[in-house]
């Protein structure tokens, strides 16, 4: 539990960056989903990138309902955590996406039934969507999912994930070849086609590295993203409250959550003159996906 004392530990008056910070993988797992339910608690979050056909989803989503948070849908196609569920390795899906081998409606109809699941449990529209393992941005997959996103909402359009990243110096090299090479893998055409069919994305994208340090490692990380933030940047983080058996990097999830939840957090965005803020329209104003 967060201490009441350091809720709020930064003056919203004062802070001078609206940065969004976004959990993702709720729903996977009950330390991951409970974790982040505490943090959106404590105002250490604006955003939480659900997947809503995970085990846990159902039962830890309606805690959800009342945080100041925008809550978006995390596209999974490559963990099976249904029966029936659509599912590639990770590198064969990205290989069958580039050659454009994939059957694009198996991916439309997975893209259906995942939104299907979130307006069943939240009964509306995604405030955003990302993807897990960022393959929303893939070829066919985003034209899929646009294509469903415009049809479906056409007059409230959810905000999309840019993976352009950042870039920092201050990042060290294997860390900034990550993140380069995650936004190749489709950012720039993502950012293209949203654009064009008037989706709104945030700027940059901060938060990526190697999942391994423990918190030492985290908090400098931490430091060095908020340093860097600029207004409409999007902060990924993936923390759990315990450890879940079977879940990739479980103890590192534990450790960002023990950041994310201390006080050195609130000193950190009180140093930097950050503000945590939501990035769906009527808080942050996100740029058009098109501008530069």
């Amino acid at each position: 539990m967060i201490p009441a004392h350091e809720k709020g530990a930064v003056d919203r008056r004062s802070a001078r960056k609206p940065l969004a910070i976004c959990a993702d993988d709720f729903g996977m797992a009950p330390g991951i989903s409970s974790g982040i339910i505490e943090l959106a608690r404590c105002d250490r979050l604006s955003a939480v990138s659900c997947l809503s056909r995970g085990r846990f989803f159902r039962q830890y989503a309606p805690a959800l309902a009342g945080f100041p948070v925008d809550r978006g849908l995390h596209l999974n196609l490559t963990e099976r955590l249904q029966e029936d569920e659509f599912s590639r390795p990770l590198s064969r899906l990205l290989l069958s996406c580039l050659t454009r081998q994939i059957d694009s409606s198996l991916i439309t109809r997975e893209v259906e039934r995942q939104l299907d699941a979130f307006e069943g449990v939240f009964g509306k529209a995604p405030d955003f969507v990302d993807g897990h393992q960022h393959v929303h941005q893939f070829p066919v997959i985003r034209d899929c999912l646009i294509e469903v996103l415009r049809r479906r909402y056409p007059e409230c359009l959810p905000w999309l994930r840019s993976t352009l990243p950042a870039a920092l110096p201050t990042i060290s090299t294997p860390y900034r070849l990550k993140a380069s090479l995650i936004g190749y893998l489709g950012g720039s055409a993502l950012k293209e086609l949203g654009g064009q069919n008037g989706f709104r994305m945030n700027a940059r994208l901060l938060g990526v590295y190697g999942f391994k340090g423990g918190a030492g490692e985290y908090c400098g990380l931490l430091d060095r993203w908020l340093a860097g933030a600029c207004a409409g940047d999007l902060l990924m983080c993936h923390p759990a409250a315990s450890v879940d058996g079977g879940v990739d990097f479980a103890g590192q999830r534990v450790a960002e959550y023990a950041v994310l939840s201390g006080a050195h957090f609130s000193q950190l965005l009180a140093q930097h003159a950050v503000e945590v803020q939501r990035l769906r329209h009527g808080h942050v104003e996100l740029p058009q996906s098109g501008s530069s």
